[in-house]
């Protein structure tokens, strides 16, 4: 094509046509200018499906992750719904001065416990090495950093500062004290039921692990609903995404 251009130019300077020969050069300038677009575009379009394929990637390694965290979440919501229950129990039979039975040594062995999340990140330090701007959608990123930046954050910082030192400095030396386990989270007796019923500690201090116990439960099941409600913007995207291809 070089050859038939230079020839056709020659001929047309040759034959003093300048005018003819300007309109040509122009053409000429404009294909050239043309076929760098098109060029550029191409490699745009290039690069923009590899972008898209790393999120792509990614985001189908954090759905992974995320419903992990979901089952966790929800072990954690059904086990703390069972700690409140053995709480609620003991401390009413103390109160309404009940017998022991069978039922109440259940519960006496599960006033003990709490439960920490235990999140997959893999996901999220990729992306974050890679540059949080990777999720092309607005509200899905806003969402995740959310997610992964502040509500697990702050939930560990929950669970570990007062759940779990609760547990160690209070209910666990109380148990120590007062209660024969047998086998924990099955069953545990009193050292002296009667007596028990009058420790005026013993009461508060399950009041407020039964505070601290709800108080937890809300916790989880918000995070249940947070964990689902990014896994449904996940999927949205991802479909999207695959759409694409």
């Amino acid at each position: 094509m070089p050859r038939i251009f230079n020839a056709i130019r020659q001929r047309l300077l040759k034959e003093s046509r300048l005018t003819r020969y300007l309109i040509y050069a122009v053409g000429e300038i404009l294909l050239v200018v043309v076929g760098i677009l098109i060029a550029l575009n191409i490699n745009n379009a290039s690069a923009e499906r590899k972008t898209r394929g790393k999120e792509l990637a990614l985001l189908q390694e954090m759905q992974k992750n995320l419903r992990a965290d979901l089952r966790d979440v929800r072990y954690n919501v059904a086990g703390n719904k069972g700690r409140i229950r053995a709480n609620e129990a003991v401390l009413k039979a103390l109160q309404d001065r009940a017998p022991l039975d069978d039922s109440l040594k259940y519960h006496f062995g599960n006033i003990l416990g709490n439960y920490q999340i235990s999140e997959n990140t893999a996901a999220w330090e990729n992306l974050k090495s890679v540059g949080i701007d990777l999720i092309s959608d607005d509200i899905l990123r806003n969402a995740i950093s959310a997610l992964y930046s502040m509500k697990y954050v702050y939930l560990e910082n929950v669970e570990k500062g007062l759940d779990d030192g609760y547990q160690w400095n209070h209910i666990y030396p109380q148990v120590l004290e007062h209660l024969n386990v047998e086998a924990m989270w099955v069953s545990a007796t009193p050292v002296d039921h009667e007596r028990l019923m009058d420790d005026r500690k013993f009461e508060e201090i399950l009041k407020m692990n039964l505070f601290i116990r709800k108080y937890m439960q809300e916790r989880y099941e918000a995070m249940e609903h947070d964990i689902g409600s990014l896994l449904v913007q996940l999927e949205d995207h991802i479909r999207e995404l695959q759409g694409h291809d």
